[in-house]
C-alpha cells in the first residue's frame, strides 16, 4: 500500500521552484496534481482529495517544511477532488491560511453539503474520495478578483477569478514567475493525450468558461499547470484548444436540447461527433483514468444541468 512521499527525488521539480505533487487520487498516479511553491512563505495549490491527505502531508513534510512552515493552503475550488484534504491538511499546518473564492468559504466551514451532494453524484464511488473536515472560520481567507497571497521576497501569487468549471473557481498566477495555476479552466490531460474539458454538474456555463478563457490568455503566462494533470506543452496553444473545443461542444449541447429536450443519448452524440474525446484518449492510461470516475459521464450531466437552466430562463 502507498505510504507517502519519503522523499524529495519522489517530486517533480519545476521552475520557479514549484514542486508538482501526485495525489494518487484512488491509488493512481497521474490523476490529480497539487502544486507546492518553494517560497519564504510557502504555498500550496489545491490538496486532493481526503482520501489523499496522508500522502500530500508526507510530500510537503519531504520538502523540508515542518508543522508551523506552510503559509498558504490556496483552492482553485471546492469541488472534492481539489479540496477534500484541507481540513486534515489545515491539522497538520496550524500555521497555514486557506485562501479560497467567496462562494467556497462556506462550504469549508460546514462541508455536509458538498460532501452530501458529492456522493450523490459518485454513489458507489465515494469511498475513494473521502469527506471534508470543517476548517474554523478564522482560517479561511475569502479571495477577491485580484486578491494578492503574499509570497515573501517581493513573490506574490494573484487570485484571478475563472468561473464556468464552476462560478466559485478561480486561477492563480505567480506573478513574478509567469507561472499559471488553471485548476479546470483550461481542461485536463490524462496522459498521452490532448486537453479536453472538464464539464461538471451541477454549475458548468460554457459562456463563463469561454470569457474566462479570455481572461486567462490575457495574463501571457509563460508556463501553465492543469489541476488533472502537470504542465501543459504551450500555454497560448493549450487555452486556444480549451476555447475551441468547449464551444463547440456548447452549441452541440444546446442544438441537441433544442431537437430532443431531456434526451442525454442525444446530447452525447452530437457532442462526441461535435469534439470526439479519442485524441484525449489515445493510451490506455489515459483510458483508465478517465473512466475510473465515469467523467465523460459526468460531462454529459453537466452539460443537461446547463441547458435545462439556459431553457428554463427563457
Amino acid at each position: 500500500m502507498w505510504q507517502g512521499y519519503a522523499t524529495l527525488a519522489d517530486m517533480d521539480l519545476h521552475p520557479g521552484s514549484i514542486l508538482q505533487i501526485d495525489t494518487l487520487l484512488a491509488g493512481i498516479p497521474g490523476m490529480t496534481g497539487a502544486h507546492l511553491i518553494l517560497a519564504e512563505q510557502p504555498a500550496l495549490v489545491d490538496c486532493g482529495t481526503q482520501t489523499s491527505a496522508d500522502t500530500v502531508r508526507d510530500a510537503v513534510t519531504a520538502a523540508g517544511l515542518g508543522p508551523t512552515d506552510l503559509a498558504w493552503l490556496v483552492l482553485t475550488h471546492v469541488h472534492l477532488d481539489h479540496c477534500g484534504a484541507a481540513g486534515d491538511l489545515a491539522r497538520a499546518f496550524p500555521g497555514a491560511t486557506v485562501v479560497v473564492h467567496p462562494r467556497g468559504a462556506r462550504h469549508l466551514v460546514d462541508p455536509s453539503r458538498l460532501v452530501q451532494g458529492t456522493h450523490a453524484l459518485f454513489g458507489r464511488l465515494s469511498p475513494a474520495l473521502g469527506g471534508l473536515e470543517p476548517i474554523a472560520a478564522e482560517r479561511v481567507v475569502e479571495a477577491a478578483d485580484g486578491h494578492v497571497i503574499p509570497l515573501g521576497g517581493g513573490r506574490t501569487l494573484r487570485a484571478v477569478w475563472a468561473p464556468g468549471h464552476a462560478r466559485h473557481h478561480m486561477a492563480l498566477l505567480d506573478e513574478g514567475e509567469g507561472i499559471l495555476f488553471a485548476g479546470d479552466a483550461v481542461g485536463v490531460q490524462m496522459g498521452g493525450g490532448d486537453l479536453y474539458p472538464s464539464i461538471p454538474p451541477p454549475e458548468y456555463d460554457v459562456d463563463a468558461a469561454l470569457a474566462t478563457l479570455d481572461t486567462l490568455e490575457r495574463l501571457g503566462a509563460s508556463r501553465l499547470y492543469v489541476s488533472h494533470f502537470g504542465a501543459v506543452d504551450d500555454p497560448s496553444e493549450s487555452i486556444d484548444l480549451g476555447r475551441r473545443a468547449q464551444a463547440a461542444i456548447g452549441e452541440a449541447a444546446r442544438s441537441a436540447h433544442a431537437r430532443a429536450p431531456g434526451d442525454q443519448t442525444a446530447l452525447r452524440v452530437a457532442v462526441d461527433a461535435a469534439w470526439p474525446p479519442d485524441d484525449a484518449l489515445r493510451t490506455p492510461e489515459a483510458l483508465m483514468r478517465w473512466m475510473t470516475f465515469n467523467w465523460l459521464d459526468n460531462n454529459v450531466l453537466g452539460l443537461q444541468g446547463m441547458v435545462e437552466r439556459e431553457a428554463a430562463a427563457l
